[in-house]
């Protein structure tokens, strides 16, 4: 059992590589509308830990298994800085679970699992970039010192990263009922945004793939699927491939909660 604890300077640190500056991460007031008393780290950062903890440390898999694997995670509850949390997995033959639990009380805030499966389907593609090696210089060099800087957690993270820089991707019905924005980071400045799952696809290969740069890494970002309405709230799931030279590297999906009022 690991034990784990989050900061205002890894929620700062995080930021500054992801370009994520909800206010949840920084302000007590936007966090006291949440019914939180605490600060709330960053989804994705808690996950870049957990996953190196688990997939390089915990000698779960293998490089010579031959399907993707699949890291799953839900949030049960936010993980709050300041607090002492304990990370648990119970590993089998074919899935190991996992959870992330405060030391205090007992509660899990997170549980999550990691086995072995398919890439999931991908259509209506609405953004694809090349990542050039300018840009996977500049991240790099922005990655949290404090994180261990496994590339297939670096990949997943700059997959995320990229989310906050896509425009245009939220449809008119959505736009007509929620604030009126146009991408993810302006939504999470604007509204009480939580992630609530995510899921990681990848051969396990990749995990043991030395160097932080690929040349002609593209990715594309799916159209996302949103669910709710404006009196109950919205769940936007998006998904976002990389690709080296037409192979698929990876895939990740996200589902974000935007609570309304």
């Amino acid at each position: 059992m690991t034990d784990i604890t989050y900061d205002g300077f890894h929620g700062k640190r995080w930021a500054n590589f992801s370009g994520d500056y909800n206010p949840i991460h920084f302000d007590l007031l936007a966090v006291a509308k949440l019914n939180q008393t605490a600060l709330i780290a960053h989804g994705m950062r808690v996950l870049a830990g957990i996953q190196n903890e688990l997939i390089y440390h915990a000698d779960i898999f293998s490089e010579t298994y031959s399907a993707p694997i699949k890291f799953s995670a839900k949030f049960e509850k936010p993980v709050s800085c300041g607090t002492k949390y304990s990370l648990s997995h119970n590993g089998g033959e074919i899935k190991t679970t996992f959870k992330l639990i405060d030391s205090s009380t007992g509660i899990t805030h997170i549980r999550g699992a990691i086995s072995q499966a398919n890439y999931p389907a991908f259509n209506d593609v609405i953004a694809e970039r090349i990542l050039s090696k300018e840009y996977q210089d500049e991240a790099v060099a922005l990655w949290p010192a404090d994180i261990e800087q496994n590339y297939a957690v670096f990949l997943s993270s700059v997959m995320f990263r990229e989310l906050f820089r896509a425009k245009d991707w939220f449809p008119a019905d959505f736009l007509n009922e929620c604030t009126p924005v146009h991408s993810l980071s302006a939504l999470l400045s604007q509204e009480k945004v939580l992630q609530t799952h995510y899921d990681f696809y990848c051969h396990s290969s990749l995990f043991y793939r030395e160097g932080q740069k690929i040349e002609g890494l593209c990715l594309s970002i799916e159209k996302p699927l949103i669910t709710g309405n404006a009196s109950y709230g919205w769940l936007i799931q998006v998904q976002v491939t990389a690709k080296e030279k037409e192979n698929t590297l990876m895939q990740i999906s996200a589902t974000l909660k935007v609570a309304i009022n």
